[in-house]
């Protein structure tokens, strides 16, 4: 049995990442400054920054039987992140992005291809819910997370939810979440500004604590009780990569929200974690 506490429910993907002097032309041929391969993935990477802060992390994502995912899990294991829940399937590959990161100002365009199934409502059934002290899930697969989620009612731990993308019915979701981390891509897809988006919400579960990240803007949030916290972006010398920035945020609320601070306190100190982020390449940076 895994010794985890926080389990994330998630995308997990191999990411090769090519290094430009600036965003090609189409039809256009040019050489890259360098190229890496690392694990990727929203739910891997939040998953990498929970291991590096110290915590104990399981990741539970759909894989497929090939060299990819044997690579894959080789490094999570390295890093101390126990896969023991990982659904691998035969006849499909394991999904990959290819990332272009513009050295000018850090901007990364993402090019991914998926063969995969969901994970689906008997499998995540397998997983001893119990045993966690913090769940959290990427908002994908709705329909199974529908029939699934009813049954984390009985659980004393906090259950968080990324809305990263506008897909059909996730703000059904709500009513078993305790806390929700919006995407300004939802926003613009939605038509909605931050604000429109937290009333819209709580609609859906009053004792929400929800926060819409606006990028250079900011975040908007508000805690459980109602009371709204805005936080201005945090000034940077020069962004690198943005890369995973989104998703270091979410490590960095988990990591503080589990350790019992309070909500805007955890929000500030993720804010600040995504925006060292920024300014270095990867995931693997000076967390402390």
């Amino acid at each position: 049995m895994t010794n985890s506490t926080i389990l994330l429910v998630g995308n997990c993907v191999l990411d090769k990442v090519w290094e430009l002097e600036y965003f090609p032309q189409q039809d256009k041929e040019m050489r890259a400054l360098g190229s890496t391969q690392v694990l990727g993935g929203n739910a891997c990477n939040s998953a990498q920054i929970l291991a590096q802060l110290g915590d104990d992390v399981e990741l539970m994502s759909s894989l497929a039987e090939d060299s990819t995912a044997r690579w894959i899990l080789q490094e999570l294991k390295k890093l101390g992140i126990s896969t023991t829940f990982c659904v691998q399937h035969a006849g499909c590959s394991t999904a990959q992005s290819s990332i272009w990161l513009n050295s000018q100002n850090g901007s990364r365009t993402i090019v991914h291809h998926r063969d995969l199934p969901e994970l689906t409502v008997n499998e995540l059934k397998r997983v001893p819910l119990e045993h966690y002290e913090w769940i959290h899930f990427e908002g994908r697969n709705i329909a199974s997370l529908l029939e699934y989620l009813p049954q984390l009612k009985k659980l004393v731990c906090p259950v968080s939810l990324e809305i990263e993308k506008n897909r059909e019915g996730i703000e059904q979701l709500l009513p078993f979440i305790n806390t929700v981390i919006v995407s300004s891509a939802y926003l613009e897809s939605k038509q909605i500004t931050a604000e429109q988006c937290l009333k819209s919400l709580r609609k859906y579960n009053s004792e929400l604590n929800i926060a819409c990240t606006l990028g250079a803007s900011g975040l908007l949030a508000q805690d459980h009780s109602g009371k709204l916290i805005h936080l201005a972006a945090e000034q940077v010398d020069r962004v690198v990569d943005t890369v995973g920035a989104g998703d270091c945020f979410i490590a960095g609320l988990i990591h503080r929200l589990h350790k019992q601070h309070d909500f805007e306190s955890a929000l500030i100190y993720a804010n600040k974690l995504a925006a060292r982020k920024i300014q270095l390449k990867g995931m693997k940076f000076d967390v402390d």
